[in-house]
């Protein structure tokens, strides 16, 4: 259920941001940053600092990786919102040599850690010491098991506040336009609007 507060109760320094967007973009901001400067203290500033240090800081998975591995949490909560959009994210950052669709596209090591994200997802209860060790056995450091982790957590809250909220895009126009800006500003909001 959209919340119509999410449209337009915002502040006004968010409002004319979102006015200035569409005039230039002649698309809306998307649904996700709409949220994010509803209440920018409370949610938007924490999420989208954690997002940006999770999806584009330093990491043994690539900006494409990462992408990828939202996206594949998104298709197991049933996230069509996020998984239009990080498909797309996904085939920008890795001009095109990722295929969301094609496990065959990716290092053997991301393919390895899939099996964690996916029991951490549908079943946490049941993650045991062997689900993480087959991901290291894949010659997968800890590090790296962690920040697929903190990707999956990332996604595990957004795509339940998109479902949630009934986020959907206008177009693929929209979309495409999305996934450039996401590559642009690496998850990051004007500082001026999140405070």
């Amino acid at each position: 259920m959209r919340l119509a507060i999410l449209e337009s109760g915002h502040r006004w320094r968010a409002r004319l941001f979102m006015r200035s967007v569409r005039r230039l973009s002649g698309q809306r901001l998307d649904p996700v940053a709409q949220t994010a400067l509803y209440r920018p203290r409370f949610f938007g500033a924490p999420m989208f600092a954690f997002g940006s240090d999770v999806l584009r800081g330093p990491s043994y998975w690539t900006a494409a990786e990462r992408e990828y591995l939202a996206v594949f949490t998104s298709r197991l909560n049933e996230c069509p919102f996020c998984v239009r959009i990080h498909t797309e994210t996904t085939r920008v950052e890795s001009a095109g040599r990722l295929d969301v669709d094609d496990i065959g596209s990716v290092r053997p090591q991301l393919a390895a850690v899939l099996p964690l994200l996916e029991k951490t997802t549908r079943d946490p209860a049941g993650i045991r010491r062997s689900d993480v060790d087959a991901v290291r056995a894949a010659g997968v450091p800890d590090e790296a098991i962690a920040d697929a982790l903190y990707v999956n957590l990332i996604f595990n809250v957004m795509n339940r506040l998109a479902n949630a909220l009934d986020f959907e895009w206008d177009s693929d126009e929209h979309v495409r336009l999305g996934a450039q800006v996401i590559h642009r500003i690496n998850y990051k909001l004007p500082r001026l609007l999140m405070r």
